[in-house]
């Protein structure tokens, strides 16, 4: 990998002088900066990180922004050694820079890619650049485990369904496992749950977030849970109990998957928001309207089409409030061409902003009713 990175970077140098540029697209400020030769590969790779980044900000504790965004560098096809996963680098200055191979542009291997990049930027904004972020193979397949099973309620009960039927995977051998390929890659199911669990025994004393801090500037992981979980077990018979009973609750929960409606209406915000680059440098906020007039414009149209699945895995767990705009946004997304769809492009337009604002009144209402009937109950406002 090393080699990999080396030979990238060469190959990225000399673009200029051979009079190719790489299309840059680029997630909110701080965020994400992903340069590819390829514009879809580009724009693809940036719409997953910031639907990550999203999903992820909460578990992970990430800030609005960094200081810098992580820059993300996808090899070109027929790189050699370009079928590699992915490689991070932490460069002089606390940069960090995620270099992706051939098999690590899409799918799975993306959002691993994309969590061990962001933890490793999360390490240095935490840490400073002169500590080398330490980030556990565990914690990468977990916190890519949450994403994916978070977005897509399918594979969440597909998860639960599986691990009902196996035992759970002893906590040492997983927080333990080597990074860099010289042991066996950790267990899925045991790294979503562990992550899962951890999150859910942190309460206001903020373990978890305390936990991941130390986690991230490397040392003994055993010694480190039982420091940031203070109380929770005593020796080691007393720690795999606390985690294999921790299992067992959460791959026995019987829930349905659903989004609360600040969720919702996030998820939606992003699902909605359209920027493009102008002709003389810059982007510009494009209205759903005049998107929707450009559909049969090929990277316009394959980007509807990305839209339109990631809104397709999350429309059954949308909340009420919203149910009705992701239904319109749908079926915008999907608009085929032609003179009878335009005739329904306007209506779907004017049917989603109504439907958008019917679903922000009601929680808004909602929300004002809760703290009226908190104010008189003398309960404290969250």
């Amino acid at each position: 990998m090393s080699r990999l990175f080396w030979l990238g970077l060469g190959l990225w140098a000399a673009l200029p002088l051979r009079g190719a540029a790489p299309v840059i697209a680029a997630s909110l400020a701080g965020r994400f900066e992903v340069a590819s030769m390829d514009a879809a590969v580009a724009h693809r790779v940036a719409a997953a990180a910031e639907e990550g980044w999203r999903v992820l900000a909460t578990p992970l504790g990430l800030p609005p922004a960094f200081s810098s965004p992580v820059f993300v560098r996808i090899l070109p096809p027929g790189t050699p050694g370009g079928a590699a996963t992915h490689e991070v680098a932490v460069e002089p200055g606390g940069l960090v820079t995620l270099w992706l191979g051939a098999r690590a542009q899409a799918g799975r291997e993306l959002r691993r890619a994309l969590v061990d990049a962001l933890l490793h930027r999360l390490g240095v904004a935490l840490h400073g650049a002169t500590v080398p972020p330490v980030v556990a193979p565990w914690l990468v397949v977990g916190a890519a485990g949450w994403w994916e099973t978070r977005v897509d309620g399918a594979r969440l009960d597909a998860l639960r369904d599986a691990s009902r039927r196996r035992p759970p995977t002893d906590l040492v051998a997983l927080l333990e496992a080597p990074r860099g390929g010289s042991g066996p890659e950790p267990d899925e199911a045991g790294a979503t749950w562990c992550l899962t669990f951890l999150l859910a025994e942190s309460g206001r004393g903020g373990e978890w977030p305390r936990l991941l801090g130390r986690l991230l500037a490397g040392g003994d992981p055993q010694a480190m849970l039982a420091q940031a979980y203070a109380g929770r077990f005593g020796g080691a018979e007393d720690r795999e109990l606390w985690w294999q009973t921790g299992w067992h609750h959460h791959v026995r929960q019987r829930v349905l998957p659903g989004l609360e409606a600040e969720e919702a209406r996030e998820a939606l915000e992003v699902l909605a928001r359209f920027v493009m680059a102008e002709e003389g440098g810059g982007d510009r906020l494009v209205s759903l309207a005049e998107v929707l007039g450009r559909r049969a414009e090929p990277l316009v149209a394959a980007e509807l089409a990305r839209r339109g699945a990631d809104l397709g895995r999350i429309v059954a767990a949308m909340h009420p409030f919203y149910r009705n705009a992701a239904l319109t946004l749908a079926e915008a997304f999907a608009l085929p061409a032609g003179l009878e769809a335009d005739r329904r492009r306007e209506a779907l337009v004017v049917q989603w902003e109504r439907d958008w604002a019917d679903g922000r009144a009601l929680e808004a209402a909602t929300a004002a009713a809760l703290d009226r009937w908190a104010a008189r109950r003398g309960v404290p406002a969250p």
